[in-house]
């Protein structure tokens, strides 16, 4: 293994299972802003005074800056290097979170929010590319996996936030909580990582499965998980607010995101392990996980308090479990470019994490909840159906 420095800090050489711990906690700090605002979502309506159009407005500005953001952030995290980038991304969020914290009215919290995808934006390609640097391919799903694992952790944290912090303390103590441990992680930031694998530039081992594909075939993968984010990005934004529509109290609305956010925690580490071990084709595996999420939408729909979590556990724990292997099959289909690559494709996560709970908002407040997650499941299903002409357009590169 090679040491090489990536920045200032810490003078520990951090391994890959360190590195990715840490990266992970960046990725969580970015994009607890957003969920943070979905899973205090009754709170901050009933001391801000807006309507659930509002928390979709907010999601949706938020992953809209972060969307046009990806790719001049991409270009920024490969001039300054990775970990000069991870600081700078959590200290962005943290400064967000604080602006959330001490709000007044909903144009400052949207505000706060919507900056907020920016060090978000920064913090994706950086976290790819150091994963893709430091992480051997044979353990690189799994290491994908804990990182995009941060998501689900984000919306656990936001859910408990709910009975142990906002109904004790207060909801700003939550945003200005979560602001603190961004400083935290920031020190926390080693100087020097090591490089393994086949090169610093990421690609795949001698012998790996995978090969080039072209820009086409990357621009669909980017539109599917664009259209996969559009319908699970809902969960986080949502999934308190229908709780309490069912029936639930905001307390136990806010453990049923929690119990979800667990699950898709779980199984995006399991996927990605499963996937290193079996060696199994993460664009299938997507593919199906699309479809299992889709089944739980539709549960969601059901106005019942009983069907309804079961609804959301399944969402979360197939319709959200993705990224990982998204983000691990970008790299591998382009090495050599992986921070490029994935902000391709992260750029349509975004965008769809913008329009999805926007129009879910809007749908929910002149529709109702149970149409707006009928909608979801009909999103994600169209995702899976793009991404298998994806996966066949990856073949035929192949065979080419």
């Amino acid at each position: 293994m090679v040491k090489v420095s990536l920045g200032v800090g810490s003078r520990a050489e951090y391994g890959p299972a360190r590195t990715v711990a840490v990266v992970s906690g960046v990725v969580t700090v970015g994009i607890l802003p957003v969920f943070l605002v979905g899973g205090l979502g009754v709170q901050l309506q009933e001391g801000l005074g807006f309507g659930p159009a509002v928390l979709g407005l907010g999601a949706a500005g938020f992953f809209a800056v972060a969307a046009l953001c990806s790719r001049p952030m991409g270009w920024v995290s490969g001039r300054i290097g990775p970990l000069a980038s991870l600081r700078v991304a959590a200290v962005g969020s943290s400064l967000c979170l604080l602006g959330a914290a001490v709000a007044r009215d909903p144009v400052w919290l949207l505000i706060a929010l919507w900056l907020a995808g920016m060090p978000n934006a920064l913090g994706q390609p950086a976290s790819n590319s150091l994963i893709a640097r430091c992480v051997p391919f044979r353990y690189r799903a799994t290491a994908f996996g804990v990182k995009q694992a941060a998501i689900p952790t984000a919306t656990l944290l936001s859910g408990m936030a709910v009975p142990t912090v906002a109904l004790t303390l207060g909801w700003r103590w939550a945003f200005a909580m979560a602001a603190l441990a961004g400083v935290g992680i920031v020190l926390l930031l080693p100087a020097e990582v090591g490089t393994v694998g086949s090169g610093a530039d990421g690609s795949p081992s001698p012998g790996g499965e995978f090969a080039p594909v072209g820009r086409g075939v990357l621009l669909l993968i980017a539109t599917a998980a664009g259209l996969g984010s559009a319908a699970a990005n809902a969960l986080g934004s949502f999934v308190t607010t229908t709780g309490v529509h069912v029936g639930f109290t905001q307390a136990t609305a806010g453990v049923v995101l929690a119990v979800g956010s667990a699950c898709g925690l779980g199984m995006r580490l399991a996927v990605g392990a499963l996937t290193d071990r079996r060696n199994l084709d993460p664009l299938v595996l997507i593919t199906v996980m699309l479809l299992v999420g889709s089944a739980g939408f539709v549960l969601m729909a059901v106005p019942d308090p009983y069907v309804f979590p079961v609804g959301a556990v399944i969402g979360f724990g197939a319709g959200w479990a993705w990224p990982g292997l998204l983000n691990f099959a970008v790299a591998a289909l382009s090495p050599g470019r992986v921070a490029e690559a994935t902000s391709v494709s992260q750029t349509g996560v975004y965008v769809g994490g913008s329009a999805g709970p926007l129009l879910f908002g809007l749908l929910a407040s002149h529709a109702g909840l149970s149409e707006a997650w009928l909608s979801a499941a009909a999103v994600a299903v169209l995702a899976s159906v793009l991404l298998w002409f994806a996966r066949r357009g990856t073949r035929t590169s192949r065979s080419g």
